[in-house]
């Protein structure tokens, strides 16, 4: 389906472009501008300055952990696997293992979409991935190399460090591992056992990264390494999150992860507003809406080697998110978006969820959608969100309340 969408303010890190139009053609952006010239009939919509935003890259999740609420009796924990053993044993952990994992890989893709997720790492191996995440409706990043962690009781996730570092590097895409996730002697010394195994590089990912000492940084800087911050997550589990003021001072790549729901935020926006506010109480100072922007956009983009999202630009893939805010602040309207604030959310060229008044262009591009309440307000989406929660609450035998999953009948 080729289609534009008209009359909006396109952001990006570096510039706004009021009343412009975005040309889709397949599911690429064909051209992007104020004088598009288009040689065809295609459907167009105008969007009256709703801002246009690319769709938001989330860079560590655990969807098949996706439940609520979070769970953790004895923190701060000295570990990832403190905290693993008391989920294990959680009565909670008990009710989640009766839902279909299918089905919390769905609820996973749902709770970011609705808010504007298009895009997400799902740290797990890759056959339970390819087992389970089959039916999400967002894309799934699934081209890495992974490990676990850097410590003796990591999971067994891969083919070893230095193996899946080198097809990383073998194929431009990224290394993945949590990393510095806690306290204990072997976790402090992670960035040093991984610099020892040679598997510190440009496509090198770490997670977390609390223990981060200020040598780690350097090598982490020298390296050309990413570091996915999960604010919400860490301080929950932790009290305590990565040094961010220092990484981003070494020019470290910084991009954000909302972590499994069990442990990290709600959704994205709490993501946001936590990062912001943690900032100011630690350092004093702000964090700029156009760094957070930068960190689930175009930096997230550079961390995945997805060179084809991140950006509303010719040839790039259209993943866009339509907002309501004022254009005259444009990044400040999207550090303080909610559900109500999300209007259109377009993955590979094909919308997937938006507000009711876009109701004439799914009927128009033939695209079956549900009529949802999304936190009170009125929405379509593409799929059947309201199936899976039945289904979700048949497996559990109550009527579960899901605070990242919002939603009832319209």
């Amino acid at each position: 389906m080729d289609w534009e969408i008209k009359n909006v303010t396109v952001v990006s890190p570096q510039q706004v472009e009021s009343k412009a139009s975005i040309f889709i053609k397949g599911h690429k952006i064909a051209a992007v501008g104020r004088h598009i010239k288009i040689d065809e009939e295609v459907i167009s919509i105008d969007c009256n300055g709703l801002l246009a935003f690319p769709g938001f890259i989330n860079c560590h999740d655990h969807l098949l952990g996706t439940y609520w609420p979070r769970v953790g009796d004895r923190r701060p924990y000295l570990n990832w696997l403190e905290w693993d053993n008391d989920l294990k044993s959680s009565p909670l952990y008990t009710e989640r293992q009766q839902i279909d994992s299918q089905d919390l890989y769905q609820m996973g893709g749902y709770r970011h979409l609705l808010c504007g997720v298009t895009s997400v790492q799902d740290h797990i191996p890759h056959f339970v991935r390819e087992l389970f995440g089959k039916e999400v409706p967002i894309r799934i990043i699934s081209k890495y190399g992974l490990a676990h962690s850097v410590t003796s009781f990591a999971l067994n996730w891969g083919e070893g460090i230095e193996k899946e570092h080198n097809l990383a590097k073998e194929n431009n895409i990224p290394f993945i591992t949590h990393c510095s996730e806690g306290f204990d002697e072997e976790t402090i010394r992670s960035v040093e056992t991984l610099h020892r195994r040679g598997a510190l590089s440009k496509q090198t990912v770490l997670i977390h990264g609390i223990a981060f000492s200020d040598s780690d940084i350097d090598l982490l800087a020298e390296y050309g390494c990413h570091v996915v911050w999960c604010p919400v997550s860490n301080l929950y589990m932790f009290s305590r999150t990565a040094p961010v003021k220092k990484l981003l001072e070494k020019n470290v790549n910084v991009v954000l992860g909302t972590d499994s729901p069990m442990s990290g935020s709600i959704n994205l926006f709490e993501e946001l507003r936590v990062a912001q506010a943690y900032f100011a109480q630690a350092y004093g100072q702000k964090l700029s809406e156009k760094t957070l922007l930068q960190m689930v956009t175009t930096q997230a983009a550079r961390a995945m080697c997805l060179h084809e999202l991140g950006e509303i630009a010719e040839n790039k893939w259209a993943d866009i998110v339509l907002i309501d805010g004022d254009p005259k602040d444009p990044y400040q309207a999207f550090a303080n978006m909610d559900y109500e604030h999300i209007r259109l959310v377009v993955l590979n060229g094909r919308p997937k969820y938006a507000s009711e008044e876009f109701i004439q262009v799914f009927e128009a591009m033939k695209i079956p959608y549900q009529k949802i309440l999304v936190a009170g307000h009125r929405k379509i989406v593409d799929g059947d969100i309201l199936g899976l929660l039945a289904r979700v609450r048949k497996a559990v035998k109550f009527h579960k309340i899901l605070d990242f999953l919002p939603v009832e009948p319209w």
